[in-house]
């Protein structure tokens, strides 16, 4: 149940996503197109290609079923919707399909229109920088207008005879396009529209963001001219701007892959020479083997197991050390569907257990004798960390440790002083990686800096704050060392903490 439009001579297509039930979302950032859909789902909710041609809709459904969401009667509504769907396709599985190699709307239109197939009810907004089109489908019926104004479209048809027909059907589809079309004749910026999307709605106000039964999840917006994807997840909050070659900034909520916007193979042959990685990884070895007292060789069949949880395993440079110790059991953990591949390909990790997960929220109760990560532990949100470090100290066993490798800013205060923490920090590993000829790990380094600035997956803490939130877990600090640069303390470094549950 959604809100989408488009504004002429802003160039820009917008939408509105209201769920009955909670959901994750995804913002996809490929090089062919952005877009945002449902985690799991095979279909783009919200969509532009590198050549500036876009898509947004809105489900149209019959009063029946929206009835018996607004009842909260979620079963029967499952089942109505069900009956209501059953043999037709959802167009925007199609359009998602065509999407990336499109080079206009009336292309995108054709094609699908020229399927054949029968469809579930949909109301289309297909838009480049040069024309837009409404396109409503249902079954085996369509009509396509072409727009020629400012227009708002909710969840109902203005042409075919599927869904609610009169206001009493759905009150809030007619309720919002009225109040939209109002505001948008009075937008003469982006912000203005970032603002009507985002305006609260409450027994008072007509806002589009929602609450209720049917809430709002998110607010997309998206420039035609310059192929920018504007996001937010919070009415409270900017929005993030996304293009082809950074993803969104900020957001927790937002699910980004590292494959989205690193070349993997790349990041894996070039991040050794990181300075201070290789004292690290030594470091966290020598750790390992001093807590772990493993037996000698001449009592190895008695020799303990050490079930160990790898946080943000990445490609595998560290799990390629961990599995070098014959006493480890490794589960291998990252968010990345094309990370998990690679950890998978490595002949050397065959006895690992590679799994796809979140490390805020991935748990086996007190299973684990050691949980390790390696320039992983940053890549959790600010707004999460305490959050975090409570997820690892659960994961692990009475005394049991959690060894981090990682990045550690200057201290600072606020945003302002963050932002000179990473500066300050990232231009002293890019220079030290131009003095050792390392081209490519400085061009990594410095978008390491632009991810940090703009809080996109990068969210270092400063000394102060990561120790505050292991404390606030219930951990106790064993031993802390900080592997570099050791001449100079006002540039953070690469540290090494060793806590125990």
């Amino acid at each position: 149940m959604c809100t989408i439009g488009y504004h002429r001579n802003l160039k820009l297509i917008f939408k509105n996503r209201d769920k009955a039930s909670p959901t994750d979302e995804v913002v996809i950032v490929r090089p062919a197109f952005l877009a945002v859909k449902t985690e799991g789902a095979d279909y783009y909710s919200v969509a532009i290609n590198r050549y500036g041609c876009a898509f947004a809709s809105a489900a149209v459904n019959t009063p029946r079923w929206t009835a018996l969401v607004m009842s909260g009667k979620d079963k029967e509504a499952r089942l109505q919707s069900q009956k209501e769907n059953a043999g037709l396709v959802n167009p925007m599985i199609m359009l998602s399909r065509f999407l990336p190699q499109a080079r206009g709307v009336d292309e995108l239109a054709r094609k699908l229109l020229d399927s054949g197939a029968d469809f579930m009810g949909y109301n289309i907004l297909l838009a480049d920088s040069e024309k837009a089109l409404h396109l409503e489908v249902h079954g085996r019926k369509s009509h396509l207008t072409v727009l020629t104004q400012d227009t708002v479209i909710t969840n109902h048809f203005l042409t075919l005879e599927h869904g609610p027909r009169k206001s009493q059907d759905y009150p809030s589809s007619y309720k919002r396009m009225q109040s939209a079309k109002q505001q948008i004749k009075a937008a003469v910026s982006i912000e203005d529209i970032f603002q009507m999307l985002t305006a609260r709605e409450d027994e008072h106000a007509d806002g589009l963001w929602r609450s209720g039964v049917f809430s709002t999840v998110s607010s997309t917006v998206l420039d035609l001219e310059s192929h920018a994807l504007h996001y937010s997840t919070d009415p409270e909050k900017e929005f993030a701007r996304v293009t082809g070659t950074t993803p969104a900034k900020g957001s927790e909520r937002i699910f980004l892959e590292m494959s989205r916007y690193i070349d993997l193979p790349t990041y894996h042959n070039i991040e050794r020479g990181h300075p201070y990685y290789v004292e690290m990884i030594d470091e966290i070895k020598a750790q390992i083997k001093a807590r772990s007292k493993p037996p000698k060789a001449s009592a190895r069949k008695a020799e303990k197991v050490v079930r160990v949880l790898e946080l943000g395993a990445g490609t595998g440079l560290c799990s390629l050390e961990l599995v070098k110790f014959p006493f480890v059991k490794l589960d291998a953990l990252d968010i990345d569907s094309e990370c998990c591949k690679i950890l998978s390909s490595h002949p050397e990790l065959a006895g690992v257990n590679v799994i796809r997960g979140d490390a805020s929220t991935y748990c086996k109760p007190q299973e684990y004798d050691m949980v390790i990560s390696t320039f992983a532990h940053d890549h959790i949100h600010y707004n999460k960390r305490f959050l975090f470090a409570k997820n690892i100290f659960n994961n692990l066993k009475k005394g049991g440790v959690y060894i981090m490798g990682g990045e550690i800013l200057p201290y600072f205060s606020n945003d302002l002083e963050r932002k000179a923490s990473l500066f300050r920090y990232h231009n002293f590993i890019i220079a030290e990686a131009l003095t050792q000829g390392r081209v490519q790990l400085a061009e990594l380094e410095n978008n390491a800096l632009k991810s940090g600035l703009d809080m996109v997956g990068d969210f270092k803490r400063h000394e102060s704050m990561f120790e505050e939130e292991m404390r606030s877990a219930g951990f106790t600090l064993l031993e802390k060392k900080k592997m570099g640069p050791l001449e100079h303390h006002d540039r953070g470094g690469v540290f090494v903490y060793v806590y125990q549950a």
